[in-house]
Order: structure tokens, then C-alpha cells, then sequence
């Protein structure tokens, strides 16, 4: 009985795992009414370039965020290190600096920041187009990652569903790590969390395990604009 519960763990963390990817992550303070412009601009250079086929660029705009939270959009890129190293080296040169220009006629650089996922489940369902992030300072990893794998497994979701360090980049607030999931539209959103005592238990547990070594820093919940894949 043990052999069988070690071989069912192992391979559930071998299929959360799998394929994780790196990302880097622009946010955009959008000028009021140019949304559009910066939609053409964006696609205009991307589509004009042969970027490497396992990195995916999606733009979302922010629909739900904290208090005092100025980012309007995010472009963010999502793939292999060595894709993106590659996407890196045709993002420069003289296009490049005229679509950056460009850019900043209609909007304004809030952040950079990159990353990497630790766990990854649901993976046909990252294309959703609603999605959410919890953002938490951990001061230990490992506890907070234990604990998320626990409430997986206790609280299936319908979508895509990751957890994720920041590595460079971030803001003042002192965020560390992520949790992401995607929902197939606006409802599901709304009406997201635990639909049983099971599952509720499971999510009270998750917060009580990661409390004194971890502090929640708040959620955004952002709308897909356009994905490029």
C-alpha cells in the first residue's frame, strides 16, 4: 500500500512539473483611450519578427487590482530560458527602438520583473482568458510549495494552475512568490473557491500552514487582450 501511495505522489509532482518555463513580465501604465494603439503597436512588431517557436507573448489589461495599483496592462513572454535568451537578442536594434518610442507616446513602464514556475498543472487551459495571481513574501520556500502540492491535491481546479518564484524584478511590497490560474470566462471567475467542506478545509489548512512564514500580498485579476503564440 505504501509502494502505491509513493508511486501515485511521485507521479503527481512529475506531471506538475512537468515542462515548467520561464517568464518575463513588462507592466504598462496605459494612457486613457490609447488601449487600442498600443494593441497595433505590439502585434505590428511581434508578428514582424520570427520569434522562437516554444515562446508565447500574451497581452492582458487589469481588471481587478489593489488599492493604489497603477499598472493598466501587462506584456508578458513565457517560454524555455533559452527561447526567451533568443527572443532577448531581437528585441533590440533600430526597430526595435522605434517601436519602444513608439510605445511610450501612449504609455509608460511601471515594471519588469521575471520568473520561473516551481509547480504547473492543467496545462491545455492556460489559454483561458481570465486569470488571476495571488502574490505572497515567503521567507520559506519550501513550506509554502509543500503546502500548495498538498492543496492540489485536495482542490482541483478548473484551469490552469501554477506556483512560481520571482527572481528579478518585483516591487516594494516584497513579493517572492505567486500562485496563477485561469478561468474559462468572467462567471467562473466570480464564483471561484471551494464548493465543498472538503475543499474548504483544504484551502483553510493552506492558509493556516504558510501564515508564519508567509504574507499575502494581494490579488490582480487581469482580462486576456491578445496572445501570440
Amino acid at each position: 500500500m505504501k509502494k502505491i501511495i509513493f508511486i501515485f505522489l511521485l507521479t503527481f509532482s512529475i506531471n506538475l512539473s512537468a515542462q515548467n518555463i520561464v517568464w518575463e513580465q513588462v507592466g504598462l501604465k496605459v494612457n486613457q483611450g490609447t488601449s487600442g494603439f498600443v494593441l497595433e503597436l505590439v502585434e505590428a512588431f511581434y508578428t514582424s519578427i520570427e520569434k522562437p517557436e516554444g515562446v508565447a507573448i500574451s497581452l492582458d489589461a487589469v481588471w481587478y487590482k489593489p488599492e493604489g495599483y497603477e499598472t493598466t496592462h501587462y506584456l508578458t513572454f513565457a517560454g524555455s530560458a533559452e527561447d526567451l535568451g533568443k527572443l532577448r537578442e531581437l528585441r533590440s536594434g533600430e526597430v526595435y527602438d522605434n517601436y519602444n518610442q513608439d510605445m511610450l507616446k501612449f504609455s509608460k513602464i511601471t515594471s519588469i520583473t521575471s520568473g520561473s514556475t516551481i509547480m504547473r498543472m492543467n496545462l491545455d487551459k492556460g489559454s483561458y482568458p481570465i486569470s488571476q495571481i495571488w502574490q505572497f513574501g515567503v521567507e520559506d520556500p519550501q513550506v509554502f510549495v509543500n503546502e500548495f502540492s498538498s492543496l492540489a491535491r485536495s482542490f482541483p481546479q478548473d484551469g490552469y494552475l501554477s506556483v512560481g518564484l520571482i527572481s528579478h524584478g518585483g516591487s516594494s511590497n516584497g513579493e517572492s512568490h505567486y500562485i496563477y490560474t485561469t478561468h474559462k470566462d468572467y462567471s467562473s471567475a466570480l464564483s471561484w473557491g471551494p464548493r465543498n467542506e472538503k475543499e474548504q478545509a483544504a484551502f483553510i489548512k493552506f492558509q493556516q500552514k504558510i501564515s508564519s512564514s508567509s504574507e499575502y500580498l494581494g490579488t490582480i485579476t487581469l482580462r486576456n487582450v491578445k496572445s501570440w503564440n
